[in-house]
């Protein structure tokens, strides 16, 4: 008698082992998403090139920085007149009173042990800060393109904050020129 059991036997093992690694990665995403914190964040769609295929949108997600002008000139320099991946910095992101922020950590900016942030300059002027990855919001094959927003207008991501790594995200919002509320997008 073969004492790994037969073919079938295994077989059966294996699967059931395949199932319950699939599980603890859901009912782990579950837990985060009933016991970590919850915020909105301002973001724009990125092109990415990526091998997979299907509907989704790819997310830059910015946050505040809490230090001025000035702080950030003090410790990297003056910006250059075209600022796009000027002043990079490690960190993790927490939720302070509802609204996302960074804590910057003194990990070299190559060597990050979680998150990698990136300033940037808008061609208004203003300085803005947002995770160095896009974050990946898959949608359904019948659901309109949600990305294309008015002049004026904000697109949200809501998005659960891991311990460590990008935010997890749930739902998009806009948010209207001059309106203060999020309006949730119904992509069913």
């Amino acid at each position: 008698m073969n004492p790994l059991g037969t073919p079938l036997t295994r077989a059966i093992a294996v699967t059931l082992i395949q199932l319950l690694l699939v599980c603890s990665l859901g009912a782990k995403l579950l837990y985060d998403r009933r016991t970590r914190p919850q915020v909105w964040f301002k973001t724009a769609r990125y092109d990415p090139n990526l091998p997979i295929r299907g509907r989704y949108l790819a997310l830059q997600i910015e946050v505040n920085d809490s230090r001025t002008p000035e702080e950030i000139e003090q410790k990297f320099g003056p910006v250059p007149q075209f600022a796009w991946g000027y002043a990079r910095e490690c960190g993790s992101i927490v939720s302070q009173n509802g609204v996302p922020a960074v804590e910057f950590d003194k990990s070299a900016a190559w060597d990050c042990d979680n998150l990698t942030f990136e300033r940037w300059r808008a061609n208004n002027g203003s300085l803005h800060l947002r995770i160095n990855d896009p974050v990946l919001f898959f949608i359904p094959d019948t659901a309109k393109d949600p990305s294309g927003v008015a002049r004026g207008d904000e697109l949200l991501v809501l998005a659960t904050i891991p311990r460590k790594g990008p935010p997890r995200p749930i739902a998009l919002g806009i948010k209207r020129a001059g309106m203060q509320d999020i309006q949730r997008l119904d992509l069913d």
